[in-house]
C-alpha cells in the first residue's frame, strides 16, 4: 500500500561490505510465504534447474529469541483452525524448521538489524540434493565462491526479492552437468528468495470438486477432526473482480519475433472466455517491455528458457495456502520447441530444393506459430489454476490443455496438408474451466451454480481424465492418451501411418536446411519412423482399458467399465500387423539417402542408437519400431489388468490371446515376407527376435501377479514346442533359445530391450 512502510528493510552496511546483506526486520511472529527461483539457470533440459525456475512454496516467519533472530519454516499442508487453545495444538504437533539464526546486531526505529549474508547464501531450492538425486555426483555450496547480490535486492511493503550468486563444487562427471557447464566442477546459478505477505484481506475460497478440472491444493485441518475430514482443497485462482486490477501476464520480450506475437496471440485466447462470464477486462496478456522482471511480486511473467536437449513447458501460480488465491504466476517456455515443430514439419513436407520451397517453407513456419499460440494458452492455463485434460482431443472442439499432435490431413492428390495441424482458439472445455473457477454468483447460489456448470460439462461429452490416469505405464482410462491427433484411437492410427508412410516414401535431403550437415538427415528419418507412436500407445490403451469419471461419493457415478471385447479384439489385431516386415521396413528413400554424423558432429538421444558402428543400423529401427508395439502391449499392469478382465468376461481378450496374436504376425506367420521389400525376410527376423527378447525377460517381472506370470509362461512354452519342431533355422534356433530360458534363465543371453528415442513434448 502507498506510504506503508517496507516489510523488510534493506540497510547500507556501515563497514561499505559489498558481499554482507543487512536487514531491517519489523515484523516478527508474522506468517508470510517464501518461494526459491532461479534466475540464471543450468540450461539442461534433464535437470530441470532452468531460467525461471520455481520452487515449493512454504509458509515462513522471523522470530526472536533473547538476542537472536530466527528464520523458521513451517509446512504449509497442515494448517489448524479453531480457537486459541486448538490452534496451539495445531502449531504445535508438528515441527518447525529453523533454517537460519543470527544475531541482533542493534535495534533502531522499532526495526531490528541482523546480518542475513549466512540466510541468503544457503541452498533453499535443494539444487546440490537435485544434482545428487539426478546422479551428477555430490555438490556443497563453495562459500568462497557465493555470496549477496546486495545491488539487486528489493523490498516494498508486501514483498522483499533477496538474490544470491551460489557455487556448488562437485566431482563434475554427471554427463547432464558436463553437457551445459563451462567446467561441470563449479557449477553457479543466482537464487531468488523471494518473501511474500499475504492478503491481508483472504479471497473467499472456491471449494475443489475433482470434476472441476482445476488444481485441487489445500492442506490438512486437525481442528476439524470430530467434526469433517481434516483434508480441506481449494480452487486455485486469481483475484478476478468487476472493476478489480486485472491478471496481466507479461511476455519475456528475448521471445524474437514473429513468435513473441504468437505468444500473446495465444495467450489471449483465454479473454473471450471471461467475456463470456462478464468479466471481460479481467484477463490479458501483453508484450513486457525493457524492464520486463519476472521476479517481482507484481508481475506474471512468461520467460523464454534455452536448454540444450528436448524439453518441457510449465506454468506454476504461487498461492495463498489460507485460500488458494493465486497470487503470482510464472510460465516458462522452452525455446527449443521452435526446432522441435520445425524439423516436425520440413520433415513432413521435404521443402528444400523443390520448385514450391518457398510456399513449403511457409507452411512450415505457420506450423511453428500455430503450436506457439497453443503452448502459450496451454501453458498460461496452468498459471490461470487448470491441470491438463488428456480427453480433451475428443471433445467437438480440442481443448488447450490437452497435448496436442499436429493433425497432418492427406489430401486427394496425396500430398500433406498442414493447414490445420492445431486449433486456433479454446475448446468448449476451456470456457467451462473459466466459469466454474472465476464465475460470480449470488450469496448462498455458488454451489447449486457450480454444479449445474458440471452436469452441463457431462451432458456435452466433455470427458476430462487427468496426468496420472492417462500418462505412464499405470493409466489404463481409454479416452485419455497424450499426443494423439485424434479421438478415434484406430482411425487415427490408420491417418498417422499413411502420412508417416508418404513422408517415408518422399524422404530425401530437403528435409534437411542446405546448410546443415547431412548425418542430421537420419535423425529426421527416425522421426518420421516413429511418427506413429502415439496412435499405438492410444490404441493399445484399448486392449485392458477401462472408462471412469471423477466424482464425489455422494453423486450418481458409474464406476468403472472396462473397452469392450470387440474393440479390445480389434486394437489387439490392429497392433500386431505393425510388426510385420511390410510396416517395419524402411524405404530405399530413407536407406540410401542417410551417411553418419560428419566429423565434430555427434548423435544424439534424438537419433536411433546403432550397432554397426557409425552406420545408420536398419536392425536397430526394426527393433526400436518394433519396441513401440511390445512396450505397450507387454506393459505388466496392461496384463494384470487383461488377466482379470478376461476372467470375468471370456470375451475379452486374455494375455494368452496377447502373445498369440503378436507371434501370428512374427514367428507364425503363414505368408511369404514380399521380395521387393528392403531387407526382406532379415527384418521380419529382427522382429520376431525383438518380441521373443521381450516376452523372455517379462518373464522375470516381479510387477505380474502369478497366474498372470504362469500364463505367459505357458504360452511361450507352447511356442517352443512349434518352433523345435520347423524346418526353419531361425525358428528352430529359436525353440532352442526358449527352452533354455526356461530350464535356466541365467544360461541364457537376451538382447536389452531396444532404446526408443524421446518423441515428446511435441
Amino acid at each position: 500500500m502507498p506510504g506503508e512502510a517496507d516489510f523488510i528493510e534493506l540497510l547500507p552496511d556501515p563497514e561499505l561490505r559489498s558481499d554482507r546483506l543487512l536487514l531491517g526486520i519489523r515484523h516478527f511472529d508474522e506468517p508470510f510465504l517464501l518461494t526459491v527461483s532461479l534466475s540464471q539457470g543450468l540450461g539442461s533440459s534433464d535437470l530441470w534447474l532452468d531460467r525461471g525456475r520455481a520452487g515449493k512454496a512454504r509458509l515462513a516467519e522471523f522470530r526472536r529469541i533473547g538476542d537472536r533472530v530466527l528464520f523458521a519454516v513451517r509446512n504449509k499442508h497442515f494448517l489448524t483452525s479453531g480457537d486459541e487453545a486448538a490452534v496451539r495444538a495445531g502449531d504445535e504437533s508438528f515441527a518447525l524448521s529453523v533454517v537460519w539464526s543470527g544475531p541482533v546486531l542493534r535495534e533502531e526505529n522499532g526495526v531490528v538489524v541482523v546480518d542475513a549474508t549466512g540466510l541468503v547464501v544457503a541452498d533453499h531450492d535443494r539444487v546440490a540434493e537435485h544434482l545428487h538425486a539426478h546422479e551428477q555426483g555430490d555438490y556443497t555450496i563453495d562459500e568462497s565462491a557465493s555470496l549477496p547480490l546486495v545491488a539487486d535486492s528489493r523490498t516494498g511493503p508486501r514483498a522483499v526479492r533477496l538474490p544470491a550468486l551460489l557455487t556448488f563444487r562437485g566431482p563434475g562427471r554427471g554427463r547432464a552437468v558436463q553437457a551445459v557447464a563451462a567446467d561441470p566442477r563449479a557449477v553457479t546459478v543466482v537464487q531468488q528468495l523471494n518473501l511474500m505477505r499475504l492478503p491481508a484481506t483472504p479471497l473467499p475460497v472456491r471449494r475443489y470438486h475433482p470434476a472441476s478440472g482445476g488444481y485441487g491444493i489445500g492442506y490438512a485441518d486437525h481442528g476439524l477432526v470430530g467434526r469433517a475430514g481434516t483434508q480441506v482443497r481449494f480452487q486455485p485462482r486469481f483475484r478476478a473482480e468487476p472493476g478489480g486490477d486485472p491478471v496481466v501476464f507479461q511476455i519475456d520480450p528475448a521471445i524474437p519475433e514473429p513468435f513473441r506475437s504468437a505468444v500473446v496471440e495465444g495467450g489471449n485466447w483465454w479473454q473471450r472466455a471471461f467475456a463470456r462470464i462478464g468479466l471481460p477486462d479481467a484477463y490479458r496478456v501483453e508484450p513486457g517491455g525493457a524492464g520486463f522482471d519476472p521476479y517481482e511480486p507484481g508481475v506474471n511473467g512468461v520467460v523464454w528458457v534455452h536448454r540444450a536437449g528436448r524439453g518441457w513447458s510449465l506454468g506454476q501460480g504461487l498461492t495463498d495456502p489460507r485460500t488458494g488465491e493465486i497470487l503470482h504466476a510464472r510460465v516458462r517456455l522452452g525455446s527449443q520447441r521452435v526446432e522441435q515443430v520445425r524439423a516436425l514439419g520440413e520433415a513432413l513436407l521435404a521443402p528444400y530444393g523443390r520448385p514450391d520451397e518457398a510456399e513449403r517453407l511457409a507452411a512450415v513456419e505457420e506450423l511453428v506459430l500455430a503450436r506457439l499460440r497453443q503452448l502459450a494458452a496451454h501453458e498460461i492455463g496452468h498459471a490461470l489454476g487448470f491441470m491438463h485434460n488428456f480427453a480433451g482431443t475428443g471433445h467437438p472442439e480440442p481443448s488447450v490443455m490437452d497435448y496436442p499432435h499436429a493433425r497432418i490431413r492427406v489430401t486427394e492428390e496425396g500430398d500433406l496438408d498442414l493447414s490445420a495441424a492445431y486449433g486456433t482458439e479454446l475448446g468448449p472445455w476451456d470456457h467451462y474451466l473459466v466459469a466454474h473457477a472465476y464465475g460470480r454468483f449470488g450469496e448462498g447460489e455458488e454451489d447449486t451454480a457450480l454444479a449445474a456448470l458440471r452436469r452441463e460439462a457431462a451432458e456435452a461429452g466433455l470427458t476430462y481424465v487427468s496426468d496420472e490416469d492417462a500418462q505412464g505405464p499405470h493409466a489404463a482410462h481409454a479416452d485419455a492418451v497424450p499426443w494423439v491427433s485424434g479421438a478415434d484411437a484406430l482411425r487415427a492410427l490408420e491417418t498417422m501411418l499413411r502420412v508417416r508412410r508418404i513422408a517415408l516414401d518422399g524422404f530425401s535431403a530437403g528435409v534437411l536446411p542446405p546448410d546443415r550437415q547431412t548425418g542430421e538427415l537420419e535423425e529426421r528419418a527416425a522421426l518420421l519412423h516413429l511418427l506413429h507412436r502415439h496412435e499405438v500407445a492410444a490404441v493399445a490403451r484399448l486392449v485392458g482399458g477401462v472408462r471412469y469419471a471423477y466424482g464425489l461419493a455422494g453423486e450418481a457415478g458409474r464406476g468403472t467399465e472396462a473397452v469392450e471385447a470387440a474393440t479390445q479384439h480389434t486394437a489387439l489385431n490392429r497392433l500386431a500387423e505393425l510388426l510385420r516386415a511390410e510396416q517395419l521396413a524402411l524405404p530405399h528413400a530413407v536407406l540410401d539417402t542417410l551417411t553418419p554424423p560428419a566429423i565434430r558432429y555427434g548423435r544424439t538421444e534424438q537419433y536411433l542408437d546403432t550397432g554397426a558402428g557409425r552406420i545408420f543400423d536398419p536392425f536397430e529401427a526394426v527393433r526400436a519400431a518394433t519396441a513401440l508395439v511390445t512396450q505397450q502391449l507387454l506393459d505388466p499392469a496392461r496384463l494384470n489388468r487383461v488377466a482379470w478382465q478376461h476372467a470375468a468376461d471370456p470375451a475379452v481378450p486374455g494375455v494368452a490371446d496377447i502373445v498369440d496374436t503378436l507371434l501370428a504376425a512374427t514367428w507364425r506367420r503363414n505368408d511369404p515376407v514380399p521380395g521387393d521389400l528392403p531387407g526382406g525376410a532379415a527384418v521380419q527376423h529382427a522382429a520376431d527376435w525383438a518380441l521373443l527378447d521381450h516376452l523372455l525377460a517379462l518373464l522375470d517381472d516381479t510387477a505380474l501377479h502369478t497366474p498372470v506370470r504362469m500364463s505367459l509362461r505357458g504360452a511361450v512354452r507352447r511356442l517352443a514346442t512349434e518352433l523345435r519342431c520347423q524346418g526353419d533355422e531361425q525358428a528352430r534356433e529359436a525353440g532352442e533359445l526358449i527352452r533354455a530360458f526356461l530350464a535356466d534363465p541365467g544360461s541364457v543371453r537376451l538382447d536389452p530391450l531396444p532404446r526408443v528415442p524421446p518423441g515428446a513434448p511435441n
